[in-house]
């Protein structure tokens, strides 16, 4: 796996080399590694690296570690034997990045077998020069007794010099050992006070630990405004705990304007949110919800479940500029939000308002569709499944994940080189539902650029034609690999407006590249397969129409 880390290490580290090594006696200098690197060629670049590496320059060493350690795009496989071989190297000549990075090697059992006792003795060594990480990973040591005696004491010292010089993770320590005296005397003032530094700098547990503090009066004035707040900060990233108490605290009134509705939104989101090994904290938010869920009217309880969908867009994708404590829905008046008894009626009929399409990417039921096929509906749908659960949403990339039941067949995607342009592609489909035929629709085409409007490299343009309700579907290359997710067509209407003519299959796809990103970043254990037998376009389409799925909005009438 290509790791971001290497390739930031890797300019800092030509920038470093411009100014401490001499041209090569070969003709080629850091500089031009350097120009080589800024203008893509990367494999330029880390040739002259290597070379610096094998003539003992340590800041090369530890970057070709580096690139060992983690892989770097195709040139460099991960080889974490390699990797310590050159922090060796590096380590040696006293560099302490190196043996900061040794400890780690140790510390994990990545190239070594895992020894407590030699990370904690690089990780002291790199400590001793300076090394924040380093500090902080021997305090943490200390902490725990691992590989060093437990000592409290010494884990303070260490905590305090990488806190001191800025370390996040340090800061946020300091603070625990002060909330539980471990090796200082308990101190909730001093405890909340590096807790604070940590949250000012967007750290989740420290936010959330500071608005415990301040529901409390523990080292800190009581003050529910301010425990919301900062419980808000916490809950706008995520974290279940701090949204249910944000829900607890809009249930009871405390700091913010009673609020039921909102309530069960947070509650609604830390149950969903909660992982199923922390059964008891989930059954806790499920009780709050449903508690809260009985004194709701069908309208509200549709209000409130349309507000979590919301709220988790914007946890999932906070936009630039925007203030953690954000806050999409204004107060409404007190009489307004007041407790309402459930009356006996039916909640309001549902009704399918729009369509669009899905397919499965993993083993577990995860579903691919685009954000917009989701977006508004009180209710998700796929027919030969039932109601399922929104998951996670990009509104930049126009991409939504959806839980269906596991087990049944899915997509890979295309392994290696990326699609490239002329190459033929099918896209599957449920466009115009209920005017087309009821089965999945498919149509063939060809890559045509590998970027959208604007250049947008999140996107590909493709001939396949496309109609409303194919939104979602997969375009797959010809061995049967999914290479985007279909987004949109041009308006062609528009277009002729525009430039007098009307165009001919200009339609687009969210690429295999932006998908993948985002399946990452909600951990989906998604396939990848090399596309090297093709198949005719009708195998392509059978195997497809097997893990491609309608998409009901459902809404009320």
């Amino acid at each position: 796996m290509t790791a971001h880390l290497t390739l930031r290490r890797f300019a800092i580290v030509t920038l470093l080399l411009a100014a401490v090594v001499a041209p090569q006696a070969w003709g080629q200098t850091v500089e031009d590694a350097k120009t080589a690197y800024e203008r893509g060629d990367y494999a330029g670049a880390l040739a002259i690296v290597r070379d610096l590496a094998r003539k003992g320059d340590p800041d090369a060493q530890v970057a070709l570690g580096d690139a060992h350690r983690d892989g770097f795009k195709t040139l460099v496989s991960q080889n974490h034997t390699e990797a310590v071989r050159w922090y060796l190297l590096a380590a040696g000549q006293g560099n302490a990045e190196a043996q900061s990075a040794l400890g780690d090697m140790y510390h994990s059992g990545r190239g070594v077998p895992r020894n407590y006792d030699e990370a904690a003795t690089w990780y002291r060594r790199a400590a001793e020069q300076g090394v924040a990480t380093a500090q902080n990973n021997l305090a943490v040591m200390y902490d725990k007794g691992d590989g060093v005696p437990q000592d409290y004491a010494k884990a303070l010292k260490w905590y305090r010099r990488a806190a001191e010089q800025g370390s996040a993770a340090a800061q946020f320590r300091l603070g625990g050992m002060y909330n539980l005296g471990h090796g200082v005397a308990q101190n909730h003032t001093e405890a909340a006070k590096w807790y604070r530094r940590v949250a000012e700098q967007g750290g989740i547990r420290a936010q959330f630990n500071l608005g415990g503090m301040y529901y409390e009066g523990e080292g800190v004035p009581q003050d529910f405004a301010e425990a919301a707040r900062w419980y808000r900060y916490a809950a706008n990233q995520g974290p279940p705990g701090a949204q249910n108490n944000l829900g607890v605290m809009y249930e009871e009134g405390h700091g913010v304007s009673r609020n039921l509705e909102r309530a069960h939104m947070w509650f609604n989101l830390a149950a969903s949110q909660t992982p199923a090994a922390e059964r008891e904290d989930r059954e806790r938010s499920v009780r709050n919800r449903d508690r809260v869920a009985a004194l709701l009217t069908p309208l509200q309880l549709a209000r409130a479940q349309r507000m979590a969908r919301e709220q988790q867009s914007i946890i999932d994708n906070p936009r630039l500029g925007e203030v953690l404590d954000y806050d999409p829905f204004p107060e409404e008046p007190a009489a307004a939000t007041a407790p309402v008894p459930a009356p006996a009626s039916k909640p309001p009929a549902l009704e399918t308002i729009s369509t669009g399409s899905g397919f499965r990417v993993s083993s577990e039921g995860h579903i691919l569709t685009n954000a917009h096929v989701v977006k508004g509906c009180v209710e998700v749908r796929v027919p030969s499944v039932g109601p399922v659960a929104v998951a996670a949403q990009d509104d930049a990339a126009d991409l939504a994940l959806l839980t269906g039941p596991p087990g049944k067949p899915f997509a890979a995607f295309r392994q290696g080189r990326g699609v490239r342009p002329g190459a033929g592609v099918v896209a599957v489909g449920y466009p115009l539902r209920g005017m087309l035929a009821s089965g999945a629709n498919v149509t063939t085409g060809n890559v045509a650029a590998l970027a959208g409007p604007g250049d947008d490299r999140r996107l590909i343009q493709i001939t396949a034609p496309v109609q409303p309700g194919s939104s979602g579907g997969p375009v797959l290359d010809m061995a049967g690999n999914a290479v985007g997710v279909v987004v949109s067509k041009l308006d062609a209407v528009k277009m002729a407006r525009a430039t007098g003519d009307i165009p001919q299959n200009v339609n687009f796809a969210v690429s295999a590249g932006a998908a993948r990103a985002f399946l990452d970043s909600e951990s989906v254990a998604y396939a990848t397969a090399p596309s090297k037998d093709m198949r005719a376009p009708e195998e392509v389409a059978a195997a497809a129409k097997a893990f491609t799925v309608l998409i009901e909005c459902r809404g009320e009438g």
